[in-house]
């Protein structure tokens, strides 16, 4: 069943002989050590070169050695073309995607947006990201006017030490590898890790994993649990719809690693992992990505060459203000 909210409104207008509404347009030059400006590059800066078509140039590698696109800078910037073309007050609250293919970052992406529904109380829009004419992803994404609340609860954060207390994912890794303890299958696969992390990403984020002997796929860590402090390491204003594709685009990055857990910590090493879809609920708009959180990982199934992983990030102050999932292969 559809959301069945009364009266339909006007959808809001867009002209190819105007700004990109709702995004914030800077000039495409390098500012790479200012943060703000260039996560605004990486998820805000699209261009409008027709009715609901919006070009992205400025595209993040996944890993160093490959020219694979992100996959979480992709839904973000779908995320960002889609906000673009609903009204005022409407917030997003859920998104479903599908990767189709790799993308390329020496290619410019073109978001298609289709307006499914324009509702007073929600809005409906479908995406389409496509390179060289055809489509590498597709999502379909919900946008909700906040209503009061009704009935109110959710689950608690779980308790665990404070950032402050922990290390940077990168001092672990390399502390361990010189450890000449560290079983094969582990050493390749951090080795791999660290050598492949895009120096854009740690620039721009910190990461502190609450258990380093699960980051360390050591044989007595072999659920497939996880739970890590992240934020970005400078203020990066006030614009919650940033804050928002960041959250996103963080969301896919490290569900993957957390159901392949057991496999390497039983001396296994893939030949290959990648992330099949993506779903994301946005429970509370209100958050920073620039301040603490904490992103708790499950996978409760691997059956058939995929794994199913939950995500949950929760403020420092114990709201939990997104939950997502993903198959990957």
């Amino acid at each position: 069943m559809g959301n069945d909210d009364g009266n339909e409104t006007t959808p809001r207008p867009s002209s190819p002989d105007v700004t990109l509404g709702n995004v914030t347009k800077i000039p495409f030059n390098s500012r790479a050590h200012e943060i703000q400006a260039g996560l605004i590059d990486t998820f805000l800066n699209l261009e409008l070169v027709d009715n609901n078509l919006y070009l992205a140039r400025h595209l993040l590698k996944g890993r160093k050695s490959s020219p694979a696109v992100y996959g979480g800078q992709v839904i973000g910037q779908a995320l960002a073309a889609a906000a673009s073309t609903v009204g005022e007050g409407f917030i997003p609250n859920s998104l479903h995607s599908y990767f189709l293919k790799t993308g390329d970052v020496n290619r410019p992406i073109l978001y298609m947006i289709d307006r499914i529904r324009d509702g007073r109380s929600f809005c409906t829009r479908l995406v389409k990201a496509v390179q060289q004419g055809e489509a590498i992803f597709t999502m379909q994404m919900s946008f909700h006017k906040p209503e009061p609340d009704g009935i109110v609860y959710q689950q608690s954060m779980p308790a665990v030490p404070p950032p402050e207390e922990l290390q940077d994912m990168r001092q672990i890794i390399e502390a361990a590898l010189v450890d000449n303890d560290l079983p094969p299958a582990s050493r390749a696969m951090l080795t791999f890790k660290l050598n492949e992390i895009p120096p854009a990403f740690e620039r721009v984020f910190q990461f502190r994993p609450v258990d380093p002997n699960k980051v360390l796929l050591k044989s007595d860590c072999q659920e497939p649990k996880s739970a890590v402090w992240l934020k970005a390491n400078e203020n990066i204003g006030d614009d919650p719809r940033l804050h928002q594709c960041v959250a996103t685009y963080i969301s896919d990055s490290t569900l993957i690693e957390t159901a392949m857990r057991p496999a390497i910590a039983s001396g296994f090493v893939p030949s290959m992992a990648l992330s099949l879809d993506h779903t994301v609920w946005m429970h509370d708009p209100n958050f920073r990505v620039d301040e603490w959180m904490l992103y708790e990982n499950t996978s409760t199934i691997s059956r058939g060459g995929r794994s199913f992983i939950e995500g949950r990030l929760w403020t420092r102050d114990g709201r939990l203000v997104l939950s997502c999932s993903q198959e990957g292969l």
